[in-house]
């Protein structure tokens, strides 16, 4: 059984925190609605609002160790490199085959310089058992620290931008997953 820890308490608010989950309690309505609004626009990840009935807020979090290894593993991504024409978000939805030939590629709206080795880890993002055949038939040359370092990345970055537009970022094969692999 987990327990209720008290992370601080005096007359404005309390904060209890029960395994990963921290449940806010504020005198003033206004404030903890303040938070969430200012949650919602930081530049920075901040904690998932499970949910929020003023003057209560529960917030989730990830593990701090987590973060900090992915930081880690992200490193090699964000190295110096020469630009190359990539398309920004090739996901396996945008590309069309048949059999083992590549018939088709869509949504080019984020194409431009960047990194291939980005476009390699969005496509086998949440398939690492397919690494290996991508990096084989890209024909060579392909970092796979730089690969995997993106894959931390990507998904320190997005996971926010999905929680708030209605996707799951710990469904099977997402982001968390993604994040926890590298553990």
């Amino acid at each position: 059984m987990e327990e209720v820890e008290v992370v601080v308490a005096h007359r404005e608010r309390a904060t209890l925190r029960v395994g990963d989950v921290f449940v806010k309690v504020d005198a003033d309505p206004d404030r903890s609605a303040r938070e969430v609004e200012a949650m919602r626009l930081a530049p920075v990840p901040t904690a998932p609002v499970l949910w929020h009935t003023p003057p209560v807020l529960a917030l989730g979090r990830l593990p701090a160790d987590l973060v900090e290894r992915n930081l880690e593993v992200a490193r090699p991504a964000l190295r110096p490199h020469d630009p190359v024409f990539a398309h920004g978000d090739l996901q396996t939805m945008h590309v069309f085959v048949d059999g083992d030939t590549v018939t088709g590629v869509l949504d080019w709206s984020e194409a431009g310089p960047g990194d291939g080795a980005y476009d390699l880890a969005v496509l086998t993002l949440g398939h690492e058992d397919r690494l290996a055949d991508v990096v084989s038939g890209y024909g060579g040359g392909v970092d796979v620290d730089v690969v995997t370092g993106w894959w931390s990345a990507r998904s320190l970055l997005a996971a926010r931008w999905l929680l708030e537009h209605g996707f799951d970022p710990d469904s099977p094969g997402c982001e968390f997953d993604v994040l926890r692999a590298r553990m």
